[in-house]
């Protein structure tokens, strides 16, 4: 059965290695006819038997995903064999693991340092501070009769 979460976590494990050798320029569309299009025909083909059975509009839309792909790295095949520039970072979007919102991350929050935390509060400060509006005076509803006890510091 398609829907179990090992089938979905290796497509997912597999897009993130491939993403990380796409960013290091290691993937070329040879590997990607070798290896990415025969893992994509695979698991398209088990998805297709579980959509016939069920005709779940969810697996029809990851389908789609799959085609998209594998028609991508055709036309990547084609260009290359016609001595065209081929860009393999096309194929990053389509992955299923970019779609989905990048649920399969590698980094967890616990590799987050101590170090990284502070420059995140800092840049939200800064944020705040450049984006503060300085035209806005003094809270005008503010009176000293209110408060009789800042009259005498004054």
């Amino acid at each position: 059965m398609a829907l179990n979460n090992d089938f979905y976590s290796e497509i997912f494990t597999n897009e993130q290695k491939w993403i990380e050798l796409i960013n290091s320029k290691l993937l070329n569309i040879i590997y990607c006819n070798l290896a990415l299009k025969p893992f994509y025909l695979e698991k398209k083909s088990v998805l297709e038997q579980e959509y016939n059975l069920t005709n779940n509009k969810i697996i029809g839309q990851i389908l789609s995903v799959l085609d998209n792909i594998i028609n991508k790295i055709d036309s990547l095949d084609e260009a290359y064999k016609n001595n065209q520039n081929t860009n393999i970072k096309e194929l990053i979007p389509l992955f299923l693991a970019t779609q989905m919102n990048n649920i399969y991350q590698k980094q967890d929050n616990n590799t987050i340092t101590v170090s990284d935390r502070l420059q995140i509060k800092k840049q939200v400060l800064e944020n705040e501070v450049m984006n503060y509006d300085r035209t806005i005076l003094d809270n005008e509803d503010y009176v000293y009769d209110d408060f009789p006890e800042e009259i005498k510091t004054k």
